[in-house]
């Protein structure tokens, strides 16, 4: 008996296989039934990228330099690197996928920027050397490494308008007041661990800055560890003083009040970033 897909119209055939690579452990099988059916899943296959290993990374970077400049510029919209390194392979991913939208940075920032810099063609002694990430996604996410050295601005996109980070021991206040200097930013989440701070006053402190600017609408603050409840609900209280009773004058006749979220951590970035879910989500 011939297969059934003989007699469906090629429009019909392409809807399905659209719907069905949606969902990646799909999309993988369908790429290995024909060239046909794989030009046609390629979209969703390379929508997503989560490089999470040296081998995964190199073997992501043969298939770029196989592929058109295109296909990574206009293919790969969101994508997450917690790979060790190589770091020049992940500078070279970070230059071909432009297109970008969506990225977690997981990897070393010192080290990155430090090779970075290093693989740049020689400047003048009185040339400046600011480093700037190679891409400008609008929402970006640092986590594990990129945060264990605190709070870097130069890999952070200039374009952002959604930021999530890791408070750790290293992070200091003058760092995290420097994110007012993103004129797009309008959603913020920040993570720390319990008993980092003693109280959630001197997180408050930290981002003072920042919410005196009044650009931002969200402001998502989970707290992990076992004795994070009298953070949470100190932070759930931070709307009637004074910090942000500034905040919302200054913004009364132009923006809303930031809208301030005390959250438990209960699973990871990555793992929501991976599954599509709305990190953003507020909702109780």
């Amino acid at each position: 008996m011939g297969s059934p897909f003989v007699t469906l119209p090629p429009e019909l055939l392409l809807l399905v296989f659209s719907l069905a690579s949606s969902h990646r452990p799909t999309a993988v099988a369908l790429s290995l039934v024909s060239h046909w059916v794989h030009d046609h899943v390629e979209r969703n296959l390379y929508h997503t990228v989560s490089l999470s290993s040296s081998r995964s990374l190199v073997a992501f970077i043969a298939t770029l330099n196989s592929k058109p400049d295109a296909f990574a510029q206009n293919l790969v919209q969101r994508l997450s690197v917690t790979a060790l390194g190589p770091i020049s392979s992940i500078d070279e991913v970070l230059k071909k996928c432009t297109g970008v939208r969506s990225l977690v940075c997981g990897f070393s920032v010192p080290l990155y920027v430090h090779c970075a810099r290093g693989l740049k063609q020689p400047v003048a002694p009185l040339e400046t050397t600011t480093f700037r990430l190679p891409i400008a996604p609008h929402e970006q996410h640092l986590i594990t490494l990129a945060c264990r050295d605190g709070l870097d601005m130069s890999i952070v996109s200039p374009l952002v308008t959604h930021l999530s980070m890791q408070l750790t021991p290293a992070t200091t206040f003058e760092s995290v007041a420097r994110l007012r200097e993103l004129p797009y930013l309008t959603h913020l989440a920040i993570m720390y661990r319990h008993g980092l701070y003693g109280s959630a006053s001197s997180v408050k402190e930290m981002l003072e800055p920042v919410l005196e600017e009044g650009r931002l609408g969200i402001l998502v603050i989970h707290v992990t560890g076992a004795g994070g409840e009298a953070h949470r609900k100190e932070i759930e209280e931070w709307r009637t003083d004074s910090i942000l009773g500034t905040t919302m004058q200054k913004c009364l006749g132009h923006r809303p009040p930031t809208r301030i979220i005390a959250k438990r951590a209960t699973t990871a970035v990555l793992s929501q970033w991976e599954q599509g879910d709305d990190i953003w989500d507020v909702s109780p």
